[in-house]
Order: C-alpha cells, then structure tokens, then sequence
C-alpha cells in the first residue's frame, strides 16, 4: 500500500466507487479518505503523514447547544467544550500548509470565545473575518423574542494569504449580454459610463471627448474614469461606444468578461483564468438550511438521514474560495458529509480536489460512506473513496 500511515492503527480497510464497494490493492495520497474513530487520536496520525498539507479545513463542530443528537454528545460544559475545541484546533494548525485556511462553523452559543481561542492558537494577525451565514428566511412567528437567522463561520489563515476569489453568480454573468468581434477570447462585455462626477476631481481626468458626430463632450462638463492616454488607447482598441440619451451624446467604456482589470491572465499552464469576485462577509443568498434538508433527501429517495446538513452549495462556496484544483480539504468533524459530496460536485465541473473526512459516529456508515457512494453515482463519476477505522484497542 503506497502511503505512511501506521496501518496497523486501522481496520475494515475498503475502497468504494459508485457501484460500491470494490477490490482494494493500492492507497496512495491522492486518495480520498473516510475515516471512523476520534478525531483527536486520528488527528495525530494525519499529522504523521499530512503536516503542512492540507490547504483547507472545514469544520462544523458541536455548537455545544445543550443537546443529543445521534447519540453525540453537544451538551458540555463550557470550559470543556473549549478543551475539547483547543487540542483539535492546535493540531489543525500544524497540518495546515503555510497559506492553508480554516472555517469553522458555529452559533452565537460560543462564537465570542471561540474566537479568543482561536486568536491564541493562529493569532489575532491571522484572523480574516467572521462569516455572517443566513440559513434561513423569516421565522419570526416560531420565536419567543428574537428571530435568529443567521450562523457564523470563522475564518483564519497559517501565515500566507490563501483566498481566492470566487466564481461569479448567473445574474452577473448574465449582465455581460453585448458581443463583439473579441467574443472568442475576451467574451461578452458590458458598458459603464464613462463620466463619473463623482470621483475626487483631478485635472487628468477633464479633457474634451469628440463624438461620432463631431461634436464635442466638453472638459469642463464631464469627469472622466480614466486620463486622456487611456483613453485614446482604448477608443484605439474599440473599447470605447457612443449612445445618445435624450438626444445628448454619452461615452461608455467596455468591461469584458472573461477580463481582470482589463487584461487576460493566464495560469502557469497557459490557461484562461476566468474572472471572478471577492467572497463577501455576509453570505446572504448562497442558500438556506431547508438547502441542505432537500440535498441529502435528493439522495436518500426523499429520507432525511441526518439532522441539519449543511447545504452543498454553502460549502462549494466556502471550498473554492480558499482551495484550487489539486487541493486538499479535511472535514474531521464530517457529519452527514456535506463536505465530501461539494468536493466531488466541483470536480464534476472542471476542478480536481481530494477530501479526507473524519467521524466518529456510528451513522458514518449508513449516511456518510453511503452519501458519498450516492454521490459518485449521481455524478456517474469515475472517482473513488478509501474507507477505514481507527483501530480502538
């Protein structure tokens, strides 16, 4: 088997496609991988093999609300619930490349102190933002006081920046609906107007603009977004397009799709990479906890196997935001395995991410694994996954 974990440390070793289970001969490090057991003691092992590795963990920890799901304890006091929080957290870390993230879900139950916690472990330099997640719409009638809408996801880095910006929605795409003769290569653009009075005003930007016609949009009247040499470059490169608005001539500039701040860039392979845009704070419309319900229920012909799985394309999200393709992302705190099924949705599309998921519950089974096997048979996709568990005594 080609890879250094301690195998002895685990049993029940299998491999499964989306046919199911099927002959195991080799494991190598690009395997995805379920594992059952502790996360702590399995944490230690990944450590062994994956330090400095990992580029994103995911996580959604017990929110320690005072209850009993599956028979996993989320009713602890709170300094051990802290415990509990830090020696994880502590190891996450380490296993972290140095321009790795971590997200970590949570409530308002522990969110304050969670936050302190993770200022000591990553430092308060390393903090990014605390996501602000909407899951659900309304709600105010089912609430003795006030209507909670919202989680949070904290987010920290290692050391190095590793966010990306994220694919644009439909809606804006659809905003770039005009073609022209760059269509191929640059895609559909839009058009901005090119006079912005309200920039700080600056002697560069006010020079006189003629128009098809050969009148004249004067210096004094108009403030434009870039200077007159700019200009002319793009008037020179048919970026520039002239319309009357209530019979008076307006300059508009073209914004292309597949652009970054006006130019095509390209990754270390020579391919386009496309435009995208900044991961907001408050994740407002990327979806709803009923998401997430309708998500596994797709799976399980109507059953919900699991209680509040978080939406796939929440996560999708969270994953394409601070991983790339070859990626991997660890979830030791895999639930119904929301994580795994994003992983393998993206590489459906056009990227390659490996995920390895932790879980100690017996459900792992019957909706985890399971879920995943669904999934690749969904997706009709050629990947697999290795299935293991922490051998306890």
């Amino acid at each position: 088997m080609n890879i250094k974990f301690d195998l002895n440390s685990f049993v029940n070793w299998k491999r499964y496609n989306k046919d199911g289970e099927t002959e195991l001969k080799v494991i190598s490090h690009n395997d995805n991988i379920i594992i059952k057991g502790d996360n702590i003691k399995v944490l230690h092992i990944l450590l062994s093999v994956y330090k400095n590795k990992i580029k994103l963990i995911c996580i959604d920890p017990p929110y320690n609300t005072g209850g009993n799901k599956f028979n996993y304890n989320d009713n602890y006091e709170h300094t051990k619930w802290l415990s509990f929080m830090e020696e994880r957290l502590k190891i996450a870390k380490t296993i972290l490349t140095d321009d790795g993230i971590i997200y970590i879900h949570c409530d308002d139950r522990e969110n304050a102190y969670l936050k302190i916690l993770c200022d000591e472990i990553f430092g308060r330099k390393q903090f990014i933002t605390n996501l602000i997640w909407r899951k659900k719409a309304g709600g105010a009638n089912d609430s003795n006081d006030i209507a909670v809408e919202h989680e949070y996801i904290l987010a920290y880095r290692k050391n190095k920046n590793g966010i990306y910006k994220i694919p644009l929605d439909t809606n804006t795409i659809a905003s770039y609906k005009y073609k022209d003769e760059k269509l191929d290569i640059h895609g559909k653009f839009k058009i901005k107007d090119l006079n912005d009075p309200s920039l700080r005003d600056s002697a560069g930007l006010h020079f006189d603009i003629e128009c098809p016609d050969g009148t004249r949009l004067n210096a004094n009247k108009h403030q434009w977004k870039c200077n007159e040499n700019t200009y002319c470059k793009r008037f020179k490169d048919n970026r520039i397009i002239f319309k009357k608005v209530k019979k008076k001539w307006k300059a508009y500039y073209k914004i292309y799709l597949n652009e970054q701040r006006g130019k095509l860039v390209y990754d270390e392979k020579k391919k386009l990479i496309p435009r995208g845009r900044n991961l907001s704070s408050i994740l407002y419309n990327v979806a709803l906890n009923k998401d997430g319900a309708n998500d596994i229920k797709n799976l399980f012909n109507g059953e919900k196997p699991f209680s509040y799985p978080k939406p796939i394309k929440l996560l999708k999200t969270l994953i394409q935001s601070a991983s790339k393709p070859g990626d991997i992302v660890l979830d030791f705190f895999a639930g119904s395995g929301t994580t795994a099924q994003a992983v393998l949705e993206l590489n459906q599309e056009y990227e390659s991410r490996q995920f390895i998921l932790v879980e100690q519950m017996d459900y792992i089974n019957d909706v985890t694994a399971s879920r995943i096997v669904k999934s690749l048979e969904l997706y009709n996709s050629k990947e697999s996954f290795v299935y293991c568990e922490y051998k306890t005594n």
